[in-house]
């Protein structure tokens, strides 16, 4: 009895190198473009489809490798939007969430020759064979990579090469669209005025968005990568870091302002169980003005808005370098400027001058 010897696969550093060039894509369309490249050459076929499926809207994305050409599309894309539910690999997925390597015929899965979507797809391309891959995707939409041939279909080698670039494939399109949701939630927050910046639990800067460090200097705060939040205007901020409890739910802080040679900037909060921690800055929407608009002393608004954020007068006292006597001082004014006689009333209409609530 002979045992048959298993097929070759590619050499890893081909397989690897292609990983780096995913993983390294600027965005998704360039990592599209890289996977069916990469696997074209790794997977010999008529061609490589990253495909991106609405069904239920009757909508579709492609990129094709090699490129068919826009006039490719307007013929055929149509016929391939109405008729898609015809093809069980994705019927498949879409009902299961199936990720493994599969193709026609597998599993009982059956094929689509003979459907519309063969006549008025397929078969005019060629293709009568096909194996796909699903990624990760939002309910309702179906994420997969497609490698099509004719009638010789795909053998074990073609199958063993894809079933180990499966995970690959789904690690570098995460890893690409985590870069590309934060260049994006950078580029709105930016927009309304905040720079992001990350930090760890000891408040170290590890990355921050585009602009942050200029923006930052303007207010006297350096927070370039790898130097420590200042402890002196940031203060509240650092007493947050160090005050959070992994094992509670992270909630945002209240707002920090720091004064500066431009004005007044506001810090934010948002810490992470497993970091790293996230500090939004921007320039104060007016919060302390509406404070001082009450009548209250520079001090007293910085006593008022750590009051907000949740520490106690000894905190307070520490983190702005005073006496707690002066604090208590400080606190009986701005509870008799705000009108109130306890400290949850307090918190509470400060917060809401903070966040842009009104005045009177």
């Amino acid at each position: 009895m002979t045992t048959a010897a298993t097929p070759p696969v590619p050499d890893a550093e081909i397989l690897l190198d292609l990983v780096d060039r995913m993983i390294d894509a600027a965005d998704l369309d360039s990592y599209a473009r890289i996977a069916c490249a990469g696997i074209r050459e790794l997977v010999p076929a008529l061609s490589v489809s990253y495909n991106e499926l609405n069904p239920l809207a009757g909508r579709a994305f492609a990129l094709i490798d090699p490129d068919p050409g826009p006039g490719w599309f307007r013929r055929y894309q149509p016929p391939f939007e109405q008729h898609m539910m015809d093809n069980p690999l994705i019927r498949h997925a879409l009902a299961t969430g199936d990720t493994r390597v599969l193709g026609w015929g597998d599993d009982g899965l059956g094929t689509v020759h003979g459907t519309a979507l063969d006549r008025e797809f397929y078969l005019p391309n060629g293709i009568r064979s096909q194996l796909a891959v699903v990624l990760p995707a939002p309910p309702g939409v179906l994420v997969a990579i497609g490698v099509n041939r004719g009638g010789e279909g795909f053998g074990p080698t073609d199958r063993r090469v894809f079933a180990l670039l499966r995970p690959h494939l789904v690690h570098a399109y995460r890893a690409v669209q985590l870069r590309a949701d934060q260049a994006m939630l950078g580029s709105t927050l930016g927009a309304h005025g905040w720079a992001v910046v990350l930090v760890d639990d000891d408040g170290r800067v590890i990355a921050s968005s585009p602009g942050a460090v200029q923006a930052a200097a303007r207010y006297g705060l350096d927070v370039a990568d790898g130097t420590l939040l200042p402890a002196g205007p940031l203060a509240g901020v650092r007493a947050v870091l160090a005050g959070y409890d992994p094992a509670t739910p992270a909630t945002r802080s209240a707002p920090h302002p720091v004064a500066g040679p431009a004005g007044t900037l506001e810090a934010v909060v948002v810490p992470s169980a497993v970091g790293p921690h996230v500090v939004l800055l921007r320039p104060c929407p007016g919060g302390p003005q509406r404070l001082a608009a009450l009548g209250l002393t520079p001090r007293q608004c910085q006593v008022a808005a750590e009051l907000a954020a949740g520490a106690t007068g000894e905190q307070i006292a520490r983190q702005l370098g005073i006496a707690p006597a002066t604090v208590r001082k400080h606190l009986e004014a701005v509870f008799a400027r705000l009108c109130v006689t306890h400290r949850a009333a307090a918190v509470a209409r400060i917060r809401s001058l903070l966040d842009g609530g009104p005045i009177g």
